[in-house]
């Protein structure tokens, strides 16, 4: 079969106060992926800082794009669509880091049995989710996981996306596991829909644990609220 090569991403980044270009072949599922993410997503930024990908396309694949351990990552727009497989987790997935820019991106058709979200954030603060499109996300569209705090999602809109909630947040709490909750995390100004399935839905869930061999799936399990609603968010 002959090999669907898209177009090229141009990753800027800082180094030593000067601009640079790194053309990246958004194709290779293995380019810059090392270990586990190797095959698996798109494009992997690890240990970086002042990185921005935008305007590219990201289709056809088990994930788009991965990102840990960095700071002040900026993600605008860019189309992350058709996404889907057995190791899918997010159109951009963000682990260990900080100061993300998640904007103006369409996130579109994104599914793997309930595990696919548009963004899926873990162990990662102060990042932003702001101005996007998500349509027919199967998973939440946006998930945070284990200690994730002070992230803001806001101005987005969801279309016929979402599982559980529109903003969720699920870990391996005890006992069974270790992670933590997060806190500090806000939902305002987004206007939503319906779920994937067409069924009302929840704006936020948080504390969520257990589910599949764990057990059954339930939420609140925090001391306290980790993920807030800041108001003005609209049903549409």
């Amino acid at each position: 079969m002959k090999r669907k090569i898209l177009a090229p991403v141009t990753v800027a980044a800082m180094a030593g106060g000067v601009l640079l270009g790194v053309p990246v072949v958004a194709d290779a599922a293995a380019y810059n992926c090392k270990g586990a993410e190797k095959g698996v997503y798109k494009l992997c930024i690890y240990n970086k800082t002042g990185v921005k990908i935008s305007g590219k396309i990201f289709s056809n694949a088990q994930n788009g794009i991965y990102v840990k351990n960095s700071s002040n990552i900026t993600i605008s727009g860019n189309t992350f669509k058709n996404l889907r497989g057995p190791k899918g987790y997010g159109g951009i997935h963000v682990k260990g880091s900080s100061g993300i820019k998640i904007e103006g991106n369409t996130f579109s058709r994104l599914g793997n049995n309930g595990n696919m979200h548009g963004v899926y954030m873990v162990q990662t603060s102060h990042s932003y989710v702001t101005g996007n499109n998500f349509s027919y996300i199967y998973g939440d569209p946006v998930r945070i996981r284990d200690a994730s705090k002070n992230n803001t999602v806001s101005g987005n809109k969801f279309v016929r996306s979402g599982h559980k909630a529109m903003f969720s947040e699920w870990a391996q709490l005890p006992p069974y596991g270790s992670e933590k909750c997060g806190s500090g995390n806000v939902f305002k100004k987004n206007k939503y829909g319906t779920s994937y399935n067409n069924k009302s839905i929840a704006k936020i869930m948080w504390g969520g644990k257990g589910g599949g061999k764990a057990g059954p799936l339930n939420w609140n399990n925090c001391s306290k609220a980790s993920i807030k609603d800041g108001g003005g968010n609209r049903k549409i």
